[in-house]
């Protein structure tokens, strides 16, 4: 290296990117959070031409991070849809002077006039509107739909990029936003390393005996948004399991969409719901289960599907959604408006063996859902613009 290289490496800008934190606990999105910021802080190339600035809710939540010095946590107590949100948030990532702020959702200050990333997982909210999918009444949650669609807009319009979890919503976000598809960039989730077959039977069958699960099983994991369609899955089951030779188990953190699952459809018989698991838990119950069924009616990924795959599973699941992106061949698709449909494909599923279904398997078809992959090509954008 020249003197002059060494003269612009030492004078060179230190960027300063800001990223929202502040969903780390939630499901799905604090999931993708935990894992770029994780993934990224690993990446030592970068630690001195970034400074990054992480708005936790709970400062205390970037105690499960393991963060090196140019990672400066900031306390941001603002509740997303809020107020404090558009307002005092606002104010305060304007302090910092950021050269990009990355919001991993829709829920960001709109007014921000300086250079933003957007994530979009999905426009469930958007195309899926439906009183069921919230807790508050119809008009309200209306009005609120109504305020999240132009403030989705707004900020879909202004955003410097836009980064999406598959070509499937891609599409639907340059339809939907008229936006030239050069905005828009694909990066893949990953897939924790945590979740892989469990081949131990000794702690499978402990993992069953504790859920009290006695018999072959169907199994689902997820929420119950009313888009996850769990509903026809279980009308689906009813009518596939008159012999009651098996269970439908349907595992997530138990919560109202749950609650109201369990009242309308919890004298079902061999429907079992397990709550949360861990991913202990979920090794053992993917690797045993006979199919694993995923019967939703819009999913910008579906990281289940992914799991699942790891874990040997055969799968049935949605031919309407980006599962036909995700899971290939490797899937039996079923029409998720059609209960009769589900239960043929239930059917046609359980009668294929593994073998059968795995014959054309790859063995690196999995490589591209990488956290690591993730991370390098966020820190690319962040580098790079």
């Amino acid at each position: 290296m020249n003197y002059n290289t060494v003269m612009k490496d030492k004078n060179q800008k230190i960027k300063k990117v800001g990223i929202d934190c502040r969903m780390i606990n939630e499901s799905g999105i604090g999931r993708y959070i935990f894992n770029i910021i994780s993934e990224i802080s690993k990446k030592n190339t970068f630690s001195k031409k970034i400074d990054f600035y992480l708005f936790f809710f709970n400062p205390e939540d970037s105690l499960k991070l393991k963060l090196p010095s140019n990672f400066k946590i900031i306390h941001a107590p603002f509740l997303w849809h809020s107020i404090g949100e558009q307002t005092i948030f606002l104010q305060l990532i304007n302090i910092y002077n950021l050269d990009i702020f990355h919001s991993p959702h829709p829920n960001m200050p709109y007014l921000y006039s300086k250079k933003f990333i957007l994530t979009l997982h999905d426009l469930t909210m958007l195309h899926h509107k439906t009183g069921r999918a919230s807790t508050y009444s119809y008009p309200l949650y209306f009005l609120k739909w109504f305020v999240f669609k132009i403030s989705l807009y707004f900020a879909v319009s202004r955003a410097f990029k836009i980064v999406t979890v598959s070509n499937y919503v891609k599409d639907q976000i340059v339809k939907t936003f008229k936006i030239p598809p050069d905005k828009v960039e694909v990066i893949y989730n990953g897939v924790s390393d945590t979740i892989y077959e469990e081949k131990d039977p000794l702690v499978i069958d402990k993992v069953l005996h504790n859920f009290g699960i006695d018999k072959k099983y169907l199994f689902y994991v997820g929420n119950a948004y009313p888009h996850k369609n769990l509903e026809n899955l279980i009308l689906a089951f009813e009518l596939f399991n008159k012999k009651q030779e098996f269970f439908l188990i349907l595992a997530g953190k138990e919560d109202f969409f749950y609650s109201r699952l369990k009242k309308e459809y919890g004298k079902i018989q061999n429907v079992k719901f397990l709550g949360s698991c861990t991913d202990s838990d979920l090794r053992s119950l993917y690797s045993s289960c006979e199919l694993f069924v995923y019967p939703s009616i819009s999913e910008g990924f579906g990281i289940q599907i992914i799991e699942a795959l790891k874990c040997g599973c055969k799968i049935a699941c949605s031919k309407n959604t980006v599962f036909p992106e995700i899971a290939g061949e490797f899937a039996i698709y079923f029409d998720p408006f059609s209960v009769s449909d589900i239960q043929e494909k239930l059917t046609k599923s359980l009668n294929i063996t593994k073998k059968e279904f795995f014959k054309n398997y790859e063995e690196n078809f999995l490589d591209k859902y990488s956290w690591k992959i993730s991370a390098q090509k966020h820190l690319e954008l962040y580098e790079q613009n």
